[in-house]
């Protein structure tokens, strides 16, 4: 059951503007659990609504704010793995995880007469799995800092704040029945009328 504030990543894609892996945020969740209204786009200030069973088919809870050994596994066991013996004592391992990108570790010895290709193996595997641990908590700790993010365009290294604020003043005007030439604001940078005073 999801809550108020609770995360969501997009499993399945929903119509044309939500694809796999975006993220929303549950805003509202209404008639028991079966009404769900949620915010989603970069900045999350577009707003959807959707039934329990649709979040269901399209959508899956983001559980945790921390990374489980369950889940290296889970994406261990999903990846591509090529092993290599070079030189007679040296083992390469390509490992190529489930979104396409390739870890490659190598271990070797010193007198190829004490070369074991398992124990290279095995070796290069935790390297692997030491390096997904690395780049899982770096994409964690991405999210976690854009959700406490309360700035204008959802970036705190955002250094054009106030061209946002100004686009969305902007926004606002164009949001009435008036195109700017007939709009009486007449000093508004925007308006265009020939009869501007």
């Amino acid at each position: 059951m999801v809550a108020n504030g609770d995360k969501l990543v997009v499993t399945k894609k929903v119509a044309e503007f939500l694809n796999e892996g975006d993220i929303v945020k549950v805003t509202e969740v209404a008639n028991n659990g079966d009404s769900i209204a949620f915010a989603f786009g970069e900045d999350f200030r577009h707003m959807g609504l959707m039934s329990s069973t649709e979040c269901e088919e399209h959508f899956k809870k983001i559980e945790t704010q921390t990374i489980t050994q369950e889940h290296i596994d889970d994406i261990i066991s999903d990846s591509d793995i090529d092993v290599y013996t070079v030189f007679d004592k040296c083992t390469i391992v390509a490992c190529k995880l489930p979104n396409g990108f390739v870890i490659v570790e190598s271990s070797a010895c010193v007198d190829p007469e004490n070369y074991d290709e398992k124990l290279g193996f095995d070796i290069c595997m935790n390297k692997i799995k030491d390096k997904v641990w690395e780049l899982e908590g770096y994409i964690l700790q991405e999210t976690l800092s854009a959700e406490d993010c309360d700035c204008c365009c959802g970036d705190c290294n955002c250094e054009d704040c106030n061209y946002y604020e100004e686009d969305e003043e902007f926004d606002e005007c164009l949001d009435t029945d008036l195109d700017c030439d007939e709009c009486e604001d007449y000093n508004c940078e925007f308006n265009t009328n020939k009869n501007r005073r």
